[in-house]
Parts: structure tokens; C-alpha cells; sequence
């Protein structure tokens, strides 16, 4: 899929929360609800991440790709990174408040307008994460990855808050059901401290250049063991994998007296099978060939021995 769609889903996901989030900031006025003020601040921290989703988008399909050869897949991650310190702070803010109701526990108020912001919260991100979801697989972006989770959290979230708000605003002359309003808070909090977890994990890995998985190392031995007799040593094999892309570097030594044509022919077939072995699993990898010094091949002009 094109970068210009997941521009375009990531633009319509930032317009849907941005319309959203004034109706909510009403809503959360209005009533006296701890679980709205809540799914405030997450609707807070979901229009900050997806406006930070469409901006790398829009910086990654528009980079030079000579000056940024291998891409933005870093500043998605730097960008995952920031949101989820910014996901930590509202945490911190909402269980306060939670406590606070926790302790000094009052009926809820008011919450009609909150049910229907609420319910329209919940069928706008879950259309938002199933294109997000197909969008991410075919592109294995982060940025995609994680915007589909920040939807899928949202919407788990506000229909928490819609149950609970509707059973305390329908029994609010019960005592203990007072409590069910900072309970539903700690929900949200907890799907919250969820996404955080995920985005630091996710953001720290790729930002640390962590190599490929066993599996796509397996793929690479199985090409080299096919081809074993078309180069002379072999060296390192150094992967690494960071912003949903993968890089194979094979350090290959090939006999000294072949041409460089009939070493680029050897070497293009190589690469062009470790590519197919990891198009056949649904990954997408560059493969560089770097020859050892001590197999440094013959120039096509130079006759076979000097």
C-alpha cells in the first residue's frame, strides 16, 4: 500500500479525534465523572499520537531519499517514544483523580452528553483500527502498529466508560454503585499503562538496531547453504531491523581470479534469493555483498594472471 493512504488514514484518524475532543472536553464539564475526565485525557493523548503518526508519515514520503538513504524509520520511533512519556504524565493525572473519588465517592451527574461522545468514540476507533490493522500488515510501519493499538485502546476504553456511566447515572441513589465511576477510571488507566508499555518496548528495540529474528537468520543460512559453492569464505552475516524495514550485510570472500562480472552475476543472484526466501514470508529486506579484501576479484580488462 502506498504511503499517500497511510497518510490519508492517519490524516482522517487526527481530523476524527480532533472533532471529538471538544465534545469530550464539554462533556467531562458537565459531569462530575472520574471515568470521563479520564477518557478525556486519553482522547488527549490519542489526537497528540496521531497527529505525531501523521506528521512522520508525511516527513517519511516526503525525505529526499539521497540524504536519508535509509529512510525515517527512526524518527517513528523517536516519535512512539515521546508519546509514550506523554501517555505516562496523563496516567499519573487520572489516577489522582480516581483516587480521589475513590475516597470521597459521589453519584454521577449529568453524563448524557459524556454516553453519547462515548459511544461515538467507540464506533469511530473501531472502523479506525480495522484500516489501520490491514494498513500496518501490508506496510509493517510502527507508526501504522502503533496508531491501530492507540485505536483499539480507545475503543475497549470508552465503552468501558459508556457502561459504567450509564449504570451510574441510571442507579445513582445506590451508595456502593458510586464506586463502579473511579473503578471504570482505573480501566482506562490500565489499557493506558498497556500502550505505554508496548510503545516503550517496541521504540526502545528498533531504536537500539536489534538484528533479525531467528527466523529470518534461518532464511539467510538456507540461501547460503544453497549456494554454498558460489563464493570462496564467507565472514559475518550482520542484520538489523529498526522503523519496519530489515538490512542483510554478508561479508563474502570469491576466488581470485574471477571478473567482476562474473562475481556481480554471483553476487546478484545471491541477493536477489535472500530477497525472495524473505518475500515468500512476507518481509521486505535490503542484502549488501561486501567483498573480503584478501578475494578482491580481477578487473574484465586485466587477462586471469597479470
Amino acid at each position: 500500500m502506498s504511503g499517500s493512504a497511510s497518510q490519508k488514514l492517519s490524516f482522517q484518524a487526527m481530523i476524527f479525534t480532533a472533532g471529538l475532543f471538544p465534545f469530550y472536553i464539554l462533556a467531562a464539564t458537565l459531569t462530575n465523572s472520574a471515568a470521563i475526565l479520564t477518557d478525556l485525557l486519553a482522547t488527549s493523548f490519542d489526537l497528540t499520537a496521531l497527529t505525531a503518526c501523521w506528521l512522520v508519515l508525511r516527513l517519511a514520503h516526503n525525505a529526499n531519499s539521497g540524504r536519508y538513504a535509509y529512510g525515517l524509520g527512526k524518527l517513528e520511533n523517536l516519535a512512539e517514544l515521546m508519546i509514550a512519556l506523554l501517555q505516562t504524565v496523563l496516567v499519573f493525572i487520572a489516577g489522582s483523580n480516581a483516587i480521589r473519588r475513590i475516597i470521597h465517592p459521589e453519584g454521577v451527574s449529568g453524563a448524557e452528553l459524556g454516553l453519547f461522545v462515548a459511544a461515538g468514540a467507540v464506533i469511530g476507533n473501531v472502523i479506525l483500527n480495522r484500516k489501520a490493522t490491514r494498513l500496518a500488515h501490508e506496510t509493517r510501519s510502527p507508526v501504522l502498529t502503533a496508531q491501530a493499538r492507540v485505536h483499539l485502546v480507545s475503543a475497549i476504553a470508552s465503552g468501558s466508560v459508556f457502561t459504567v456511566t450509564a449504570v451510574t447515572s441510571v442507579f445513582h441513589d445506590v451508595y456502593w454503585i458510586f464506586y463502579l465511576d473511579p473503578m471504570a477510571s482505573f480501566v482506562v488507566i490500565g489499557f493506558m499503562i498497556y500502550n505505554i508499555f508496548a510503545m516503550l518496548s517496541n521504540s526502545v528495540a528498533s531504536l537500539l538496531d536489534q538484528a533479525i529474528d531467528e527466523a529470518g537468520q534461518l532464511r539467510i543460512l538456507k540461501v547460503l547453504t544453497t549456494h554454498f559453492d558460489d563464493f570462496d569464505e564467507l565472514g559475518d552475516i550482520r542484520t538489523r531491523q529498526f522503523g519496519g524495514k530489515m538490512f542483510v550485510e554478508l561479508h563474502l570472500g570469491f576466488e581470485g581470479d574471477w571478473t567482476v562480472a562474473k562475481t556481480r552475476g554471483v553476487v546478484a543472484t545471491l541477493t536477489e534469493s535472500v530477497k525472495r526466501e524473505f518475500r515468500a514470508a512476507g518481509d521486505d529486506v535490503d542484502v549488501a555483498v561486501v567483498l573480503l579484501p584478501a578475494h578482491l576479484p580481477t578487473t574484465e580488462a586485466a587477462p586471469a594472471h597479470g
